[in-house]
């Protein structure tokens, strides 16, 4: 019998995680309305499917390989730094955290200018204002500022 390691816990958690998130998006945010098209749900349920099939998948493969995981510093960054949107999230609201950490990873980490950095923000905020906050009604949290709005 082969030794349960990280390689298997990560994917059942992401699986559990994606049933959560579908069950969440179907039932309480709707999925597809007969006349309006998605609902707020739609895009976070497609998302939660898609990430429960990538983790059965990654457990399957799992138990092919032998060697054990290593983790290297970048992977560990990417992880804090989702972390930190999500902690980021209550106090600044999602979206401004979520801004925020493209350009602290765009400046600090890839060395990108602050030209391109700009272009890059402006196209995530136009995505995700325009097609989630606009087309498809999702309400994002404010964090402290929803008592003021």
């Amino acid at each position: 019998m082969k030794k349960i390691g990280t390689k298997q816990l990560v994917p059942i958690l992401t699986a559990i995680m994606g049933v959560v998130f579908a069950v969440l998006g179907f039932t309480q945010l709707g999925f597809w309305d007969k006349t309006d098209g998605p609902m707020p749900g739609f895009f976070p349920s497609i998302m939660a499917i898609v990430m429960v099939l990538s983790s059965i998948l990654a457990l399957i493969q799992s138990f092919k390989e032998d060697e054990k995981a290593v983790y290297h510093k970048n992977e560990l960054l990417v992880i804090a730094g989702g972390a930190a949107i999500y902690v980021g999230s209550f106090i600044i609201g999602l979206l401004p955290m979520c801004y925020l950490f493209v350009v602290l990873w765009l400046k600090l980490f890839e060395k990108e200018n602050w030209k391109n950095t700009l272009i890059v923000l402006v196209v995530i905020a136009a995505i995700t204002i325009g097609v989630f906050y606009i087309w498809l009604g999702i309400q994002f949290p404010l964090g402290l500022f929803e008592n003021i709005l």
